[in-house]
């Protein structure tokens, strides 16, 4: 009988990608407040361009945190970011219902629809990292 073995290092990375594309997204989004150009965090935004740049930061803080869950994976890394851009669905798909009132749908909807490309995008760029200084070593 085979033992069932958790994998840590698959579940780490997940939660380590969510953690730091969450605790950017949310640094971001207080210092954009604190300069006055965002509402507070619990509160509404409904403005077209602050919503543009909100979902800016996501997208770049997604990837960033992509990147970092592919490398703590390693040899699970297309496995950990399915996972990471499966999440990213999930979470916004039901953000869209719970945060309604928060911002308009098309807000969510849209984090939702990109959240896989921009993880899978993280994940890319963390093989070609890897690549890369794979053949800076052998040189």
């Amino acid at each position: 009988m085979a033992k069932f073995k958790i994998p840590y290092r698959l579940i780490i990375s997940v939660l380590a990608g969510i953690v730091i594309s969450k605790i950017l997204t949310v640094c971001a989004h207080l210092v954009q407040h604190k300069t006055g150009d965002f509402p507070g965090l619990t509160d509404p935004m409904f403005e077209t361009p602050d919503l543009i740049a909100s979902l800016y930061f996501h997208c770049v803080f997604a990837i960033v945190g992509a990147f970092f869950t592919a490398m703590i994976a390693k040899e699970e890394a297309k496995k950990a970011i399915f996972i990471l851009g499966t999440k990213e669905v999930t979470f916004w798909l039901i953000g869209l219902i719970v945060l309604w009132n928060h911002a308009p749908f098309w807000f969510n909807i849209s984090k939702a629809v990109i959240g896989p490309p921009l993880a899978w995008f993280g994940g890319m760029l963390y093989g070609f990292y890897k690549e890369k200084k794979k053949y800076q070593v052998s040189k």
